[in-house]
């Protein structure tokens, strides 16, 4: 992951094992749907794993993935003009500064009165454990550090300050991640409401300016194809082009394996490539070896030892 270039905004937090991979991936797989499977769960679960490896369809892929739909050049966050508008960008954007420390000051409040409903005994200590985590710090000033373990939350990824507060207060590991997928679902989907959600939307009415639909994107491949090769000039010199390779048809068979003169058996090919002498390799490795034409012969032989065998006993 350190040499994932994709994941470049949070290398020196992966270094540093700010992020907690077991929660992550339990997050990442959650389904809160009465069915294993549908098209919202799929889609749902692509989204967030899209985020969390910072490959988004932000501004700067769709323009990659369009470059006839969207304008040249490096295109500017949409919220507030300053940056390039890319992954790394999202939670970092001056315009969701405050929304993020209100998101932050919530979480630590119903995160304190979470766990005080699930666990037996109180906790006196629980409220100051919780603000003193770097993960509830909101002293920053204009925009969220990138080193902030906010920034994860924002792309879906599970900040080990968190799981520190149920692995401490919560015993019993199978009730912890279950009381952490209820209460980190309630923080994430405020998260995607606030801020990729209303992001998406201003992006959408920026994309609906330069006449970008929906279905422009669907049938973009289709209407923009690849210009076909110019055709050769005639006064131009031949140039000796490298040999084509051309299949003899003469060579085709009706079984996997060719091989002249055929077989004893018809039936020889099962034994063989059944037989757990080929244990070390694919059967095909074995063809030229070992008398593979009187694969009859051999078996013969072993049924006479094992009669000589049997008949001794």
């Amino acid at each position: 992951m350190v040499n994932n270039k994709a994941l470049s905004p949070i290398k020196q937090q992966i270094i540093d094992g700010d992020i907690d991979w077991s929660f992550t991936k339990e997050w990442l797989n959650s389904n809160d749907q009465d069915v294993p499977c549908s098209a919202k769960l799929s889609k749902r679960q692509g989204n967030r794993i899209k985020k969390c490896n910072f490959i988004y369809p932000t501004i700067d892929i769709q323009q990659r993935n369009y470059p006839r739909l969207y304008p040249l050049g490096s295109i500017p966050c949409i919220e507030c003009t300053s940056a390039r508008d890319d992954n790394t960008h999202v939670g970092l954007c001056k315009e969701h500064s405050i929304h993020i420390k209100n998101i932050l000051m919530r979480a630590a409040h119903d995160l304190h009165e979470f766990i005080i409903e699930n666990t037996k005994e109180g906790n006196f200590t629980l409220k100051d454990t919780i603000m003193n985590l770097p993960l509830f710090n909101t002293s920053f000033v204009d925009v969220l550090p990138q080193s902030h373990p906010g920034y994860l939350l924002i792309h879906h990824l599970v900040p080990s300050d968190l799981v520190k507060i149920f692995n401490i207060y919560i015993n019993d590991k199978k009730l912890r991640f279950s009381l952490f997928l209820k209460f980190f679902s309630t923080l994430m989907s405020s998260i995607d409401t606030i801020i990729w959600t209303r992001r998406a939307s201003l992006v959408k009415h920026w994309e609906h300016t330069l006449s970008i639909t929906k279905n422009k994107k669907r049938f973009y491949r289709k209407r923009h194809k690849k210009r076909a090769p110019p055709s050769p000039d005639p006064g131009a010199p031949v140039h000796n082009s490298p040999p084509r390779r051309h299949y003899n048809p003469q060579h085709l068979t009706t079984t996997p394996y060719y091989r002249d003169g055929g077989f004893n058996d018809n039936l020889a090919h099962i034994r063989w490539t059944t037989s757990n002498y080929l244990h070390s390799g694919h059967w095909t490795t074995y063809r030229d070896n070992m008398g593979f034409n009187n694969i009859d012969l051999f078996l013969t032989l072993q049924n006479s030892f094992l009669k000589n065998v049997f008949d001794i006993i």
